[in-house]
C-alpha cells in the first residue's frame, strides 16, 4: 500500500490530490509520506514556491516503482486470476471515438464471464501511449503508432473505419460532391488531443497546393462537435461512425472525402506492453477480443 501511495504522490505532486485519488483522508496520507521519507531517507516531496515538488530521490524512483507494481500485480494475477470470481481492474486507454466502437462489443460477455471485474477506461485527451509504457494502463485502443516503438510493445488490429467530412445542412457543400478545389476556401475545425499544432489532413492539403489552412475553432476533446458545427461554415474530418451518431442529433450532413484525403489511420489497434504479455488477466482479455474483432486473426509485435 505504501508503494500505491508513492507512485501516487509522484504523479500527483500534492497530498490532497494524492488522497482524492486513492480514496484516503489527507492524514492517512501524510501518515503514508512520513513512513515513506523514513524508509527513503529523504523528504521526497518538498514545498517550493508554494507548490509541491519532488526530490531528486522521489524522481529517481518513479521508473523503478512502475516495473516494481507491474510485477507485484503479474505476481498477484497469476496466483488469484479466475474470471468468475476475480476482482482485478483491468485499465484501458483510448479515445472516446474508437473507444465506444471497441467496447460496446466486449461490454456484456465482460460483465458474464467476469462479472466482479473492475473496467478502468480513461479516455482522457493525452499523449495516448503515455500510459502503456509507464505501465499504468494494461492495453491502449488507437489508430496510431508508439512514436518510439522497441519489441516490447504489441499490438492486434481491432477494426477499420473510415474517415468523413461533417458540415452544417446549411453548408454550401453539404449537398455537393465535395473535390480539393471546393475545399480551398473552406473552414475547419480541429481536434487537437495530443496537443497537435495543424490539421491531420494538413501535409495532404498542402502537397495539394492548398496552404494557409483555416482553423477558426480548435478543440481539446470531442464533445458538442455536432452543437458546432449545425450552427457555423466549419467542417470538421471524423471517423464516419463519429459523424453518423452526431448527425443522430443535429442538423449536418456527412459528405465523403476525396479519395486524396483519406486517412492514414484507418486500422484501429489494440497495444499492450511485455510486462503485461503473460499476465493471466491480459491473455484472458486478449482471447475475448479476438473472439469479438474479426480482424484480430494475427499479432504483430510493434514494427514486426
Amino acid at each position: 500500500n505504501l508503494l500505491i501511495v508513492l507512485k501516487t504522490l509522484i504523479h500527483e505532486k500534492h497530498i490532497s490530490n494524492t488522497g482524492l485519488t486513492l480514496n484516503m483522508s489527507q492524514p492517512s496520507v501524510s501518515r503514508a509520506l512520513g513512513k515513506l521519507r523514513v524508509l527513503f531517507d529523504d523528504p521526497l516531496l518538498v514545498r517550493i514556491a508554494g507548490q509541491y515538488e519532488l526530490t531528486e530521490k522521489a524522481k529517481s524512483l518513479e521508473v523503478e516503482l512502475t516495473h516494481v507494481l507491474a510485477m507485484v500485480e503479474g505476481m498477484l494475477n497469476k496466483q488469484t486470476f479466475t474470471p468468475l470470481t476475480s476482482r482485478a481492474t483491468l485499465k484501458l486507454f483510448g479515445l472516446p471515438p474508437q473507444m465506444s466502437v471497441f467496447i460496446e462489443p466486449l461490454i456484456g460477455e465482460i460483465r458474464r464471464q467476469a462479472p466482479h471485474l473492475t473496467l478502468d477506461i480513461d479516455s482522457t485527451p493525452k499523449p495516448q501511449f503515455n500510459g502503456l509504457i509507464n505501465g499504468d494502463v494494461h492495453f491502449v485502443v488507437s489508430g496510431h503508432s508508439p512514436q518510439n516503438a522497441d519489441d516490447k510493445i504489441h499490438r492486434l488490429p481491432l477494426f477499420q473505419r473510415n474517415f468523413v467530412l461533417l458540415m452544417a445542412q446549411t453548408h454550401k457543400l453539404a449537398t455537393k460532391e465535395v473535390t480539393i478545389e471546393k475545399l480551398k476556401d473552406c473552414h475547419f475545425g480541429q481536434i487537437s488531443t495530443q496537443g497537435e499544432s495543424v490539421l491531420p489532413i494538413a501535409g495532404r492539403l498542402e502537397n495539394l497546393g492548398i496552404s494557409n489552412i483555416s482553423t477558426p475553432i480548435k478543440l481539446k476533446h470531442f464533445y458538442n462537435i455536432g452543437g458546432l458545427v449545425e450552427k457555423a461554415d466549419i467542417i470538421f474530418y471524423l471517423p464516419e461512425h463519429l459523424a453518423e451518431d452526431i448527425a443522430k442529433t443535429h442538423n449536418v450532413a456527412i459528405r465523403k472525402v476525396p479519395a486524396s484525403l483519406e486517412s492514414d489511420y484507418s486500422q484501429v489497434y489494440l497495444y499492450w506492453h511485455q510486462r503485461f504479455h503473460e499476465d493471466p488477466l491480459c491473455l484472458w482479455f486478449r482471447k475475448l477480443v479476438k473472439s469479438r474483432f474479426q480482424y484480430c486473426n494475427t499479432q504483430y509485435a510493434y514494427g514486426a
